[in-house]
């Protein structure tokens, strides 16, 4: 067997001491041959696998974060999925996630802890155990986790720049972001219509996710739930609120992180929300133009999109049950969001330990 990795030297915790872990648990799978590339530009990875198809390398394994998860997809698809080699004919995609979020590993059931990941996604390739999902697309560009309009975009956004600037995406830099961009669609609310598959589901909503994995989240241990019964092997999610103004609006942004759940019926938040699953098509408009997001990363303002999925469009290394509605239920959103807050607390002075020891 063949597998090209493609690693991102600059995310979140891509550090040698782990690479170094990572590179032994590929090595252990027998007759794996690895060929391993470093991305040194945004886009790279895309540039790298463009073209490639499965009888170049039977696994692309992605060492990186939600972006450089992305930017692999797009290469191997391109801006037209529909007319792209069907999934067996590609190499088979293997994420083990060194970024801030990893959002598509989590929905997979991939561990987050980048060295048990990579034992983790060793096994399967060792087995070779595969599932197929599908790909979202808009705006000439593949998405595996989400599309937005509205606060996430505005937030993502926020982000880019302050990554220029040189500073590091992490859980904290994006919590007093999201309160900003809540507070500005407070003021100056967006008005999105969205029509999914033929069928208009609202007008003047002031937020529209399209999700592709569940759950996703800028917060770690605090995913954010749109759709619980979303899968990655089906159609799009659509999620929309009619209004996010007082504290009814303020109850309902914190239950998509699992907070607050107690006050849904009070404030009659579930009245607020608008749910599609496994839409095929949705197309949003709005009365002036809105950043938009894919997977994460701000791509630009429009005042109209159309989204589509193309369903079984790559294989992953991964459980074909995936992150299911129910194991999410037990795992994680069953436990309360102070208990995940302290876990994610935890989990980040660890790894600061952690680095302080290796480079003592």
């Amino acid at each position: 067997m063949r597998a090209l990795l493609i690693s991102n030297p600059n995310s979140t915790t891509n550090t040698p001491a782990a690479m170094k872990d990572i590179v032994t648990a590929l090595r252990s799978v027998e007759s794996l041959i690895i060929k391993s590339v470093l991305t040194a530009y945004k886009g790279h990875a895309t540039d790298i696998v463009t073209g490639l198809t499965a009888k170049d390398f039977d696994y692309v394994i992605c060492l990186g974060g939600d972006g450089t998860v992305n930017e692999t997809v797009n290469g191997m698809l391109g801006s037209d999925p529909f007319s792209a080699p069907a999934a067996d004919d590609l190499p088979t995609l293997a994420i083990v996630p060194t970024g801030s979020a990893n959002v598509l590993a989590g929905s997979l059931g991939i561990p987050r802890n980048p060295v048990d990941a990579a034992w983790y996604v060793a096994g399967l390739i060792s087995r070779g155990i595969r599932s197929s999902i599908s790909i979202g697309h808009a705006a000439d560009r593949c998405f595996v986790v989400n599309a937005g309009v509205g606060i996430d975009a505005e937030v993502i956004a926020t982000m880019d720049g302050l990554r220029s600037g040189g500073t590091r995406a992490s859980y904290f830099r994006y919590l007093p972001e999201v309160y900003r961009a809540w507070r500005g669609i407070q003021s100056n609310p967006p008005r999105i219509s969205a029509t999914v598959d033929g069928r208009e589901l609202g007008r003047d909503i002031p937020i529209a996710i399209v999700s592709n994995a569940n759950p996703w989240t800028f917060l770690g241990d605090l995913p954010v739930v749109t759709n619980p019964k979303m899968s990655v092997h089906c159609g799009l999610g659509f999620y929309g609120v009619t209004s996010l103004q007082g504290i009814a609006g303020l109850v309902t942004a914190a239950n998509l992180a699992g907070a607050l759940t107690g006050l849904r019926d009070t404030f009659r938040v579930p009245e607020r929300e608008i749910r599609a699953d496994d839409a095929q098509e949705v197309h949003l408009e709005t009365s002036r133009p809105l950043k938009f997001q894919l997977d994460g990363e701000y791509i630009d303002e429009r005042t109209e999109l159309l989204i589509r999925v193309k369903k079984r469009g790559i294989n992953v290394a991964a459980l074909a049950d995936d992150y299911t509605a129910s194991r999410f239920t037990k795992t994680v959103a069953s436990r309360p969001v102070e208990e995940r807050l302290l876990n994610m607390l935890g989990k980040r002075v660890i790894d600061r330990l952690r680095r302080r020891s290796r480079q003592s």
